[in-house]
């Protein structure tokens, strides 16, 4: 199993996006257990990007380089 920094050096924000897209495929197959339509990645992006600018800013990003 790869170490926990060796992992974050070699993929950084790719982790992220990998996690949303794991996710959108798992809910997809509970989707189609209902007969529901699939998320696409269009759609998940936007919901991601509409809850992430609802979010308070940390502390440290509001600094100014």
């Amino acid at each position: 199993m790869p170490q926990r920094d060796e992992l974050f050096r070699k993929f950084g924000p790719l982790i992220a996006e990998g996690l949303v897209l794991i996710t959108k495929d798992e809910i997809n197959l509970l989707r189609d257990l209902h007969g529901l339509a699939e998320r696409t990645n269009d759609q998940i992006m936007t919901t991601l990007k509409n809850k992430l600018e609802t979010l308070p800013l940390y502390d440290w990003m509001n600094v100014e380089p």
